[in-house]
């Protein structure tokens, strides 16, 4: 792993079951066992109208949120390509709380980290801020709170938004938490989004997961862009124990049925592929307690053959559920197209709204039962959440 040195800047069933009213249709290729499929989670998701969605104050313009759940009860989150309160100026990424008892009635807080006066000391510096639009700065790509520590993957290391690298913090319910760099990067990895578990990471095994971006689905096609759409997705695995520790990472290198782990990209298979799908390379990914299964969302462009659609205004939705974070998966919904389409609320601005850059399901705000959840993107161009529900 090179040093590093900051830059200038089981049998298969293909088929889908969709397990709506009591009928089933073929829709898509998954890879299911017989047991597994008596197992599947009846759908698709509802979700409420677009006129009960909610748009939270203050988020107008940003995007980049990484939800976790940390101890103190609080999301803790990445905010990023925007002006949010405090700030003395648009910041590349930035770091705030999500506070709120139930899904629709959160509210967004600017967290300062590291030197509360210096806005791009990422980099250098104990805090995770940064100036600079797109590829030019530091962007998150996942956090998560375990064993009271907040784990947070960083993107864009690399010139043109490439490579990720850990930094954590011990201290992050502090009024200003101070993060450190770990020693080594993953120059080959794009974007790591990190699988939620339960409040701090109860429920959670003794490993901590993170979803990759796979180019196609030969093994060793691990994407090293943030940016660049894909086919299909890889997993990674750190020992809980010492997550600072290079050698404790793995990559996924089996199959839903035979899971199997190795410690180059080289090795890496895929956990989920499509083929002619183009997915934005940002997955989130939780453990839903009620339902004992994952909850993976993806977001896609629906209109491949115009590439500069931003999906905070077009991007379209995909829901899959697992028993495990490598599958095998049902998928439980996708949007014919834009999600949920139209035009924002006014606390967004009134702007075209589309799935977001990425889209997570906070096990905070799911149901005993599991059935019913909230999904967090930054549709349209803010934190942007809609409830769903499965019958």
């Amino acid at each position: 792993m090179p040093a590093f040195v900051r830059p200038g800047y089981a049998p298969v069933l293909t088929s889908l079951l969709w397990l709506a009213s009591g009928a089933v249709a073929c829709n898509d290729v998954v890879d299911e066992t017989p047991a597994e499929l008596a197992l599947a989670i009846s759908g698709p998701i509802t979700w409420d109208p677009k006129s009960a969605m909610k748009q939270i104050s203050g988020t107008k313009g940003c995007d980049s949120y990484t939800p976790t759940w940390a101890t103190d009860g609080n999301l803790y989150t990445a905010v990023g390509d925007c002006r949010f309160k405090g700030a003395p100026q648009k910041i590349g990424m930035g770091f705030g709380r999500i506070s709120g008892a139930t899904g629709y009635g959160v509210t967004f807080t600017p967290v300062p980290t590291g030197d509360p006066l210096d806005w791009d000391d990422a980099a250098a510096g104990a805090g995770v801020e940064a100036l600079g639009d797109g590829p030019a700065s530091e962007k998150a790509a996942g956090m998560v709170h375990a064993d009271g520590r907040l784990w947070y993957w960083i993107r864009n290391i690399y010139p043109g938004g490439t490579g990720a690298r850990l930094k954590y913090s011990d201290d992050v319910t502090a009024i200003n938490p101070q993060f450190t760099w770990v020693s080594w990067t993953l120059p080959e990895v794009g974007y790591a989004s990190f699988v939620q578990y339960g409040k701090g990471y109860s429920g959670g095994p003794d490993y901590v997961y993170a979803v990759v971006p796979l180019r196609s689905s030969v093994a060793g096609s691990v994407s090293n862009s943030a940016y660049d759409k894909i086919p299909a997705f890889g997993l990674i695995r750190g020992t809980r124990s010492d997550l600072t520790v290079r050698s404790s990472w793995e990559y996924f290198c089996g199959t839903p049925s035979a899971p199997t782990w190795c410690p180059e990209a080289t090795a890496a298979t895929k956990i989920l592929y499509k083929s002619g799908k183009k997915f934005y390379p940002r997955a989130g990914m939780s453990w839903n307690p009620g339902l004992k299964k994952f909850m993976l969302s993806l977001v896609f462009d629906p209109t491949p053959a115009t590439p500069d659609d931003t999906p905070r205004f077009n991007g379209g939705l995909m829901v899959f559920v697992g028993a495990h974070p490598w599958g095998p998966w049902q998928n439980v919904f996708a949007s014919s197209g834009t999600w949920p389409g139209g035009t924002s609320t006014s606390v967004c601005g009134g702007t075209s709204w589309g799935a977001g850059e990425r889209a997570d399901i906070p096990t905070k705000y799911m149901s005993a039962d599991g059935k019913t959840f909230y999904l967090f993107s930054s549709g349209g161009d803010c934190l942007s959440i809609a409830r769903g529900r499965l019958p």
